[in-house]
């Protein structure tokens, strides 16, 4: 029906504009020259309204019009105006005008283009038949549907995949606690039973060889005075062994570790690396710091490492 026309909006007016071209009516000619713009009624402040932009033919008084038909209010699902079809009047809707309430200006999401529909309008092909888009309308309609609902699934599907994976993490990092606490009890368990093992080994001449080691040891440590303090002082050559600490305060620390203090200020840390490895740090009230490290070896043999920390 209406062919080469275009509707354009106007963002600051209740307007909208028809562009040059041609349209036939039951065989009868209009052509529009220039652009046409047409006003539109004012909004209600609480219902909605579809208005009608027409092409009406009217034989009794020989003319062809563009208008806006305007609909009636509805407080929700507005209905557009009937199209008016009669002996001598023809109509046809080229567009459809949504008007919600509150509508201060006409935008391009509120105008329907129903050229291509049948029904209301329809594209000249010849003197008798027309176009019928309402096929190729509703290929795309359940084109569409079908689109948005798989798009929809599809983001169903990647909801449920992230919340599995939060569950997957929350797993991992559940086992991993698992894991350390189940270490850490491993590692108590095994140090208690090396003390066992140590309580078994010194007795009879092992212990009194061992007695004798530190009183060897001994004999190497003299006793000054630091800082108003009488001190233990060994020498360079036993390199802090053991031999320092006579009357002191013992502290067995939540991590396993031992802390040894004597009377002079000098501290003692005894850490339990392994079944096989224990370290004793020395911070001497002089300032001067050693490490041991005593190593249990596979052949039976022991190995004592002293160096002197900078």
């Amino acid at each position: 029906m209406f062919q080469s026309q275009r509707l354009r909006k106007r963002l600051e007016k209740m307007t909208v504009t028809i562009n040059a071209g041609y349209a036939w009516i039951d065989g009868y000619a209009y052509h529009l020259d220039d652009t046409l713009e047409i006003e539109l009624e004012t909004a209600s402040g609480n219902m909605d309204r579809i208005d009608n932009i027409v092409l009406r033919l009217d034989t009794a008084n020989r003319w062809i019009k563009a208008f806006v038909v305007t609909g009636s209010y509805y407080s929700t699902n507005p209905v557009a105006p009937e199209i008016q079809r009669t002996a001598t009047v023809d109509e046809r809707c080229i567009a459809q005008i949504s008007v919600a309430r509150g509508t201060t200006a006409i935008t391009q999401e509120m105008i329907t283009d129903t050229r291509m529909d049948a029904e209301k309008c329809g594209w000249v092909t010849g003197s008798v038949e027309q176009i019928d888009f309402s096929q190729i309308t509703a290929q795309f309609n359940t084109f569409f549907a079908l689109y948005e609902a798989n798009i929809q699934t599809r983001y169903a599907e990647y909801l449920r995949s992230v919340g599995s994976l939060e569950t997957l993490a929350q797993t991992a990092f559940d086992d991993m606690s698992d894991e350390f606490e189940a270490y850490e009890d491993q590692q108590k368990e095994d140090f208690e039973a090396w003390v066992e093992t140590i309580k078994d080994i010194l007795d009879g001449n092992v212990a009194g060889n061992l007695l004798l080691l530190i009183e060897q040891k001994m004999q190497k440590v003299t006793v000054a005075t630091v800082g108003g303090k009488l001190s233990l002082v060994i020498e360079d050559g036993l390199n802090m062994a053991l031999a320092g600490f006579t009357a002191k305060d013992t502290t067995f620390n939540q991590d396993g570790t031992i802390t040894e203090e004597d009377a002079a200020g000098n501290i003692k840390t005894t850490t339990f690396v392994s079944q096989s490895v224990i370290t004793e740090e020395y911070q001497l009230v002089s300032g001067s710091r050693y490490t041991k490290t005593t190593t249990f070896n596979p052949d039976g043999s022991i190995t004592e490492r002293i160096i002197e920390n900078e």
